[in-house]
């Protein structure tokens, strides 16, 4: 039987080859490749969708989250040393935006049914050397923002979102990237949104903070939008985190398209959390105030490694995100003697199912029979 793979970037790249070619004879001819007309359209247009007054284009998601503390430790709203709650249970690239700009990340165990942070648990660490939460929407669904927002609003503490996974999902009606103080959002191609490369994307809704991250983004140099305009001051010690023109212009192309590919998205968990009848297998949480960008859709399982398997003999691709905590990490070894239980028991059950909009019916369903089937 066919193998149904878990990702198919280059089936829906494809549909923007051409527009790709012509966008990069247009660049070509321009002359200018770096932080040009098409990051200025791109930064509008995620801005817009977003709901948020500003929009900084960067290389990646990690150097999102680094130049924001940065911009903030530049702000005096913290400096070295300060704490930063981070969840137990994410990717390594949460806590290197962290540990980068010498601030200290503090672990906090998640909700076990929705992956994320818990606010309970959040309650339980803040201390006044606490200065910023970094909230991940792990998996696409978004962290309970509002109230981590109505937890620390007479401390002054910092809401920084890892969105990175999240792109298009909502909480309350509003839309990741206009809740936090910042949100940092990544365009890996394997990504909702994904580019042809690396980039990523910070918004918020502060001027200045915005200034300081448009200045950081490019040496830390004051801010110029036409060549002939740069002073080469650096006002700042910045970094260098620029978006090409190149993925800026897949990015708005892409954009056009992405409500579209994200409904397709919608209709598959839809159909596996409708479907999906086996009580080995226990479903993502799905809550009406959260609306799940469903970046990955993941499944916990007590046998995971046995299921795992058998989705591999029936020639199913899945994935594990992710099997090693920052904390186990060789990286992190300092901190490999601590124990998180939640996020560890979390660790050894998740799995990720194929959810890409490229998915067919047919693929839909057999999935679905397959976990069915299992034993």
């Amino acid at each position: 039987m066919k193998k149904i793979k878990f990702y198919e970037i280059a089936k829906i790249n494809k549909n923007y080859e051409n527009n790709f070619i012509k966008n990069f004879k247009r660049i070509n001819k321009g002359g200018r490749y770096i932080l040009g007309k098409n990051v200025n359209i791109f930064e509008k247009k995620l801005a817009d969708y977003c709901n948020a007054k500003y929009c900084v284009a960067v290389g990646n998601c990690v150097d999102a989250m680094k130049i924001t503390f940065m911009a903030y430790k530049i702000m005096g709203s913290m400096k070295d040393g300060d704490e930063v709650l981070v969840p137990a249970n994410t990717y390594i690239a949460s806590i290197l935006g962290i540990t980068s700009v010498n601030l200290k990340p503090v672990f906090v165990e998640p909700e076990y049914d929705t992956f994320n942070i818990s606010v309970a648990n959040i309650k339980k660490l803040i201390s006044k050397k606490t200065k910023a939460i970094l909230a991940v929407d792990l998996y696409g669904r978004p962290a309970d923002l509002f109230e981590i927002k109505r937890i620390i609003k007479k401390k002054n503490i910092k809401l920084v979102e890892d969105a990175a996974q999240s792109l298009g999902a909502k909480i309350k009606n509003k839309m990741v990237g206009s809740v936090s103080d910042a949100t940092c959002f990544s365009f890996f191609p394997g990504k909702n949104l994904g580019a042809f490369g690396d980039a990523g994307a910070i918004t918020t809704n502060d001027k200045n903070l915005f200034d300081i991250l448009k200045s950081l983004r490019n040496y830390g140099e004051d801010v110029f939008d036409n060549l002939k305009d740069r002073k080469y001051k650096n006002t700042f010690k910045g970094v260098n985190s620029r978006m090409d023109e190149i993925q800026a212009a897949v990015l708005v192309d892409k954009l056009r398209n992405f409500n579209y590919l994200q409904s397709k998205r919608k209709k598959i968990a839809k159909f596996y959390l409708n479907n999906i009848k086996n009580n080995k297998i226990l479903l993502p949480e799905v809550n009406k105030n959260f609306d799940h960008g469903w970046h990955l859709f993941v499944i916990r399982c007590k046998s995971r490694n046995r299921l795992k398997n058998y989705l591999q003999k029936k020639n199913i691709e899945t994935m594990i995100h992710y099997p090693i905590p920052p904390h186990k990490q060789k990286a992190f070894s300092e901190l490999n003697k601590r124990r998180f239980y939640v996020t560890e028991k979390i660790t050894k059950e998740i799995l990720s199912l194929p959810i890409f909009p490229t998915l067919t019916k047919f693929e839909t369903k057999r999935i679905v029979n397959t976990l069915n089937s299992f034993k």
